[in-house]
């Protein structure tokens, strides 16, 4: 009995020698074909290649991004918003304001004036409510018009009484309202549809974002709206090239038997300088 005992402890004893030395054997052969392949192989390579390229690769810059263009007259001198998430930045604006005309007129009528409408009185021009929507590379906006703006801006519009269903009471309470597209090429390229801000005349359709409450002549008589479509190109961070294929000038529809179209170019070298055209 001891000695069946005795053998037994002496094979336990050669069980983990036999281990490590299987373990050294494994470790000294060779690679498989199929380790070697994927080690050596060309598609592996330049894959790696591939993605190192793409780390390194710098992002392209923002448009615009390289200043502070709050100083600008037509620009919001809001720097950051109060609020924003992953899908939507909300933005509220009231515009309440009181006017005295030294004119005195007998019904407090102002007229000439896309702006300034009624005097000696306190009026809500405008109160909008809306925001950006943005999810990956789909854009909206929506701004809305309570108040006078509500009136005067369908009034100014002769379009609507060319045909039928009423097109000032459908756009009426609404100042923006579009849906797009940003395309990841060159410096980044929108496509958008809808009713967006021209910004032909350098003030704002929103008198917080202007110098002046009461807008030049000249600004008072280009448009401040349209109703169609615009591409957005940015072939560089300094440069925006914008077609236009819009309903008219300033118009909900259209005047005669052809759409319109237009364009801007908005150049700005450095951060002291901003050239439109």
């Amino acid at each position: 009995m001891r000695a069946r005992i005795q053998e037994l402890e002496a094979r336990l004893k050669q069980q983990p020698a036999r281990a490590t030395a299987a373990s050294a054997q494994s470790d000294q052969q060779p690679p498989s074909e199929s380790q070697e392949f994927l080690s050596t192989s060309p598609v592996a390579t330049q894959t790696s290649a591939e993605q190192r390229s793409v780390e390194s690769k710098p992002a392209k810059a923002e448009p615009f991004a390289f200043a502070d263009w709050t100083w600008l007259n037509g620009t919001p001198r809001t720097k950051t918003p109060a609020f924003d998430s992953k899908f939507f930045t909300p933005e509220i604006r009231a515009d309440i304001d009181y006017i005295y005309d030294f004119n005195h007129p007998k019904d407090d009528t102002i007229g000439g004036s896309s702006e300034v409408f009624r005097t000696n009185e306190v009026h809500v021009t405008q109160l909008g409510v809306g925001g950006d929507f943005h999810y990956d590379n789909v854009r909206a906006r929506l701004m809305t018009q309570f108040g006078l703006y509500s009136v005067t801006t369908p009034r100014n519009d002769a379009s609507p009484a060319r045909g039928q269903w009423d097109l000032a009471n459908a756009y009426r309470y609404v100042s923006e309202a579009y849906g797009g597209y940003h395309f990841n090429t060159l410096h980044g390229i929108n496509v958008d549809a809808g009713i967006f801000m021209s910004y032909i005349g350098l003030f704002s359709y929103y008198n917080f974002d202007n110098w002046a409450y009461q807008p030049s002549y000249v600004s008072s008589n280009t448009p401040w709206f349209f109703n169609g479509v615009r591409v957005q190109i940015f072939p560089t961070e300094h440069l925006k090239i914008e077609p236009w294929f819009v309903n008219g000038w300033q118009s909900y529809g259209r005047f005669n038997n052809r759409p319109g179209i237009g364009g801007q170019i908005l150049w700005r070298p450095n951060s002291w300088l901003s050239i439109l055209g």
